[in-house]
């Protein structure tokens, strides 16, 4: 079975058809799925689909693009909640940065929201998703100032970034998605080889990051079949034998504490 680490289910792009593409990826063999929060003060849909569906499951967090709505008692209040697995999507990114706005201001607010973030996953055990987008220096060394009390996670969409690979021994995990199937990922291709078979986790991202030969298309986690692929071309290393390594990562990283 594959599990989808991180899928925006709760978007709009799906409102219409949510049970079409459920059922389309159950029937490729994906089994569960998880929805990483964006807004902290706009999780309702979210957490509805998970109480909705046995299989789906969700991360309570606040986008580093999102900085004007962050609301920490709001995002604490979901950590008990029985489908919530993760903190995130939190993290940096300097890619986004509002023009005109000034850049060490933003960098600053952040990294404090950021960091909140860090001391939720660390109070209550609970592994990170984060977001890195041109920030690999500042990614690590913000982790490192909590090197000794890192509970891990996953850097969700990696790129073939050579300085994160870094956090793998911080119990750090890398999802791998869509971008491994494109020709120009020449990055992504060689140092996916560097990762520890035991820390890799495969996401879609959807509806973003849609895989070839789809790529024309709005991405959903059926097409996580496709990654898996592409991976274990990659790779050298038999499909199905990977399927089952993804899917125990996975479960280790996620779910050793949930009731299955």
């Amino acid at each position: 079975m594959i599990i989808d680490t991180h899928v925006h289910l709760d978007t709009k792009r799906f409102k219409t058809d949510i049970d079409e593409v459920l059922k389309r990826a159950r029937n490729k063999g994906i089994n569960k799925f998880i929805i990483p929060a964006i807004d902290s003060k706009d999780m309702t849909r979210l957490i509805n689909l998970t109480e909705q569906h046995s299989d789906i499951y969700f991360a309570t967090g606040h986008h580093p693009n999102r900085l004007d709505n962050f609301d920490f008692d709001l995002i604490e209040s979901q950590v008990g909640h029985k489908k919530c697995v993760a903190i995130g999507e939190c993290g940096l990114d300097w890619f986004r940065i509002p023009k005109g706005a000034d850049i060490n201001d933003i960098k600053m607010a952040q990294k404090e929201v950021f960091e909140k973030q860090i001391g939720l996953s660390i109070k209550y055990k609970k592994p990170l998703i984060l977001h890195s987008r041109d920030t690999d220096d500042d990614m690590v060394e913000t982790l490192m100032k909590y090197k000794d009390e890192l509970v891990g996670g996953v850097i969700h969409c990696y790129v073939g970034s050579e300085k994160l690979l870094e956090l793998e021994k911080y119990n750090f995990y890398f999802g791998i998605g869509g971008v491994i199937t494109y020709k120009s990922a020449t990055d992504l291709r060689e140092n996916i080889k560097k990762i520890p078979l035991n820390k890799l986790l495969i996401e879609t991202d959807a509806p973003y990051l849609t895989p070839e030969p789809y790529r024309k298309k709005r991405n959903e986690p059926a097409f996580t079949r496709e990654i898996l692929t592409e991976m274990s071309k990659i790779l050298e290393i038999d499909e199905k034998e990977l399927e089952l390594i993804i899917e125990e990562n996975t479960n280790r990283l996620f779910f050793k504490d949930l009731s299955k």
